[in-house]
């Protein structure tokens, strides 16, 4: 069977299989193309909240993988993503039966066809400033789609079909995918070192992220922060219509913070088409989150829409799941749990934590994958310049294989040599975190469990904790 569509034509497929479709990006997708009427199936490994999303919806999910189901479900389309080994025997069947196979981002840019569309990338920020922008985008009135990499507080979901020409979305680099894009306006927050393990070096990650903004054409616009002078360079080498942002008086629209900052928050005013705007930020402190919404607002006016709204919207953003997401309140201590896991998302939240009314910042630590501990360990040692106490836990592996050396006692050791003074300690289990916790977290300290693996666990497994230590002590 000949591949039945190029990504950026209507869809002409009718059955859609998602192998690996519990992920936070292919289950979006699914959830999407299923709210437009197309028959959607999918299959993994185990059950998780993104499948019971889906099965809620009425999508037919098979938990394990067998070659049989592909010849039950008789898809038109299989979509999968990186994760999904070649081995996988839905897969197999798939290309035995010469059923076109598609990238998730392949699909994405599909779902993107007749509609105007706002593609967000970057190293880090991407997932933060695309849930901003669909958010700006619903509360103007203007019902978007969206798909993003995580839960958008506020909507309960990573994926939604709307009603108007509006599309945001997500572009994941991390295997060159979102080169399938479609857009009409592209945002790129930062580029910097990532997934090594399939780009060989920074400047062929940069020439990669010089393709993706070379998608928008003649009549499309780049947003770049321009505070990354290297960035701002890759941008305007496209010839293509760029406007920067950022601190720094060069840029196109300067963002300015506002002196004062309420708890978890913060405030900024940016001029944008001649005019200031003054945005309040609630539940996303940190330099970093000014520059995500500014980033928003600069969308709003290139869509020709009304940016006093816009900010107005913006100051309504409930967050992202996992990005600085409140846990809980325990003994006096605040529970907080982030998806940071590159050193530069690190730094900056333990930065943004460090302004925060509490007397210390303690930080449980997972690294993800062993490829990005071992290629950026020398970042990561002082990525937690601005956190009081550190703590590590094993490495979150991906699916990987061990690296010897990529382990989380030498992350704990080379902080501890980098900043000598600091209280750095490694927890090889769950006992022996408790014990560190209950000996470093004190009233009136903040507690960030921060990584993108099972580290989430980590925050409401204390909770518990301190809940049974109390009881035992009555």
């Amino acid at each position: 069977m000949a591949d039945i569509q190029n990504a950026s034509s209507e869809p002409t497929f009718k059955r859609a299989h998602f192998i690996g479709i519990g992920g936070a990006g292919m289950s979006g997708i699914a959830l999407v193309l299923h709210e437009r009427g197309f028959v959607v199936t999918g299959s993994d490994l185990k059950t998780s909240r993104y499948i019971r999303q889906l099965t809620r919806a009425g999508v037919d999910i098979h938990v394990g993988h067998d070659a049989k189901t592909i010849d039950e479900v008789q898809p038109d389309v299989v979509v999968v993503s990186t994760a999904i080994p070649e081995s996988n025997p839905e897969l197999i069947r798939a290309r035995e039966l010469g059923i076109p196979v598609w990238p998730r981002a392949k699909m994405l840019s599909a779902l993107g066809h007749g509609h105007t569309t706002v593609a967000v990338a970057g190293t880090h920020g991407k997932t933060t400033t695309s849930s901003m922008c669909a958010t700006m985008l619903d509360r103007m009135g203007l019902d978007p789609s969206f798909l993003i990499g995580g839960i958008v507080e506020g909507y309960d979901t990573n994926g939604r079909n709307g009603s108007s020409e509006y599309f945001v979305c997500e572009a994941d680099e991390s295997d060159s995918s979102f080169l399938y894009l479609d857009p009409n306006v592209v945002v790129v927050t930062n580029v910097e070192a990532d997934h090594l393990d399939h780009y060989g070096s920074l400047e062929e990650i940069e020439a990669t992220f010089v393709k993706f903004m070379k998608l928008v054409g003649e009549d499309g616009t780049i947003i770049v922060c321009g505070d990354s002078p290297r960035l701002a360079e890759l941008a305007h080498g496209t010839g293509l219509h760029v406007i920067t942002y950022g601190f720094a008086n060069e840029n196109d629209v300067v963002v300015k913070p506002d002196a004062c900052t309420h708890a978890l928050g913060g405030s900024f005013a940016a001029t944008v088409d001649g005019v200031q705007r003054h945005v309040s930020i609630k539940n996303n402190p940190g330099r970093h989150n000014m520059l995500n919404a500014c980033a928003s607002l600069i969308v709003a006016s290139v869509l020709g829409l009304d940016v006093d709204a816009a900010a107005a919207s913006l100051s309504t953003f409930d967050g992202v799941r996992r990005r600085f997401t409140h846990v809980g309140d325990t003994r006096g201590v605040c529970v907080v749990d982030d998806y940071g896991h590159h050193p530069t998302e690190v730094g900056a939240t333990l930065k943004a934590a460090k302004t925060l009314d509490f007397k210390h910042v303690v930080v449980v630590f997972q690294p993800h994958r062993y490829s990005r501990l071992q290629a950026l360990a020398s970042d990561f040692a002082d990525a937690f310049a601005d956190a009081d106490t550190v703590i590590l836990i094993d490495v979150f592996s991906a699916g990987e294989m061990p690296i010897p050396g990529a382990t989380s006692k030498m992350l704990a050791d080379l902080i501890a040599e980098r900043h000598p003074g600091k209280p750095v300690f490694y927890a090889p289990d769950r006992p022996a975190l408790m014990k560190l916790i209950d000996e470093n977290a004190h009233e009136g300290d903040l507690l960030i469990t921060m990584g993108a693996g099972d580290v989430t666990a980590v925050g409401p497994e204390y909770l518990e904790h301190a809940q049974e230590q109390s009881k035992d002590e009555q």
